[in-house]
C-alpha cells in the first residue's frame, strides 16, 4: 500500500474541514469527481513513514509534533485528514493539517 502525503489548506475556523473530494456520496456523479489535495509532499509506505517525515521536517525547524488525529472523511473515500499539533520552542503551540491518500481498493 502506497501513501501519499499531500498539505491541507489552512482552516483557521474550529469549524471541521470539507473534504478535498468533491463527489462523496458513493452514487455515481454526473461528471467524474475532481481532487483538491494541495502539494505532495511525499510517497510513503505507511502512516508511520508518513509521520517520520513531518516530525524529521518540524525537528530541523526546532519544532515537534506533540499530537496527531487521523480522521477518515468517509466510508467512501481513500483519504484521511491528519492533523498535528506543533510545538514551537517557546512552549507555543499551533495545528497544522495534511491529507493522507491511499491506494487501498484501487
Amino acid at each position: 500500500m502506497t501513501i501519499e502525503l499531500y498539505t491541507a489548506p489552512i482552516n483557521d475556523s474550529q469549524g471541521p474541514v470539507d473534504s478535498p473530494i468533491s463527489n462523496t456520496t458513493g452514487e455515481l456523479p454526473d461528471q467524474e469527481p475532481t481532487l483538491d489535495l494541495g502539494d505532495l509532499l511525499g510517497s510513503f509506505d505507511s502512516q508511520e513513514e508518513a509521520l517520520d517525515f513531518i516530525q524529521n521536517q518540524t525537528l530541523s525547524d526546532g519544532q515537534s509534533v506533540i499530537d496527531t488525529v487521523i480522521v477518515l472523511f468517509n466510508p467512501y473515500t481513500h483519504v484521511e485528514l491528519l492533523t498535528v499539533t506543533i510545538q514551537n520552542e517557546d512552549q507555543s503551540t499551533y495545528p497544522k493539517s495534511y491529507y493522507l491518500v491511499t491506494d487501498e481498493g484501487y
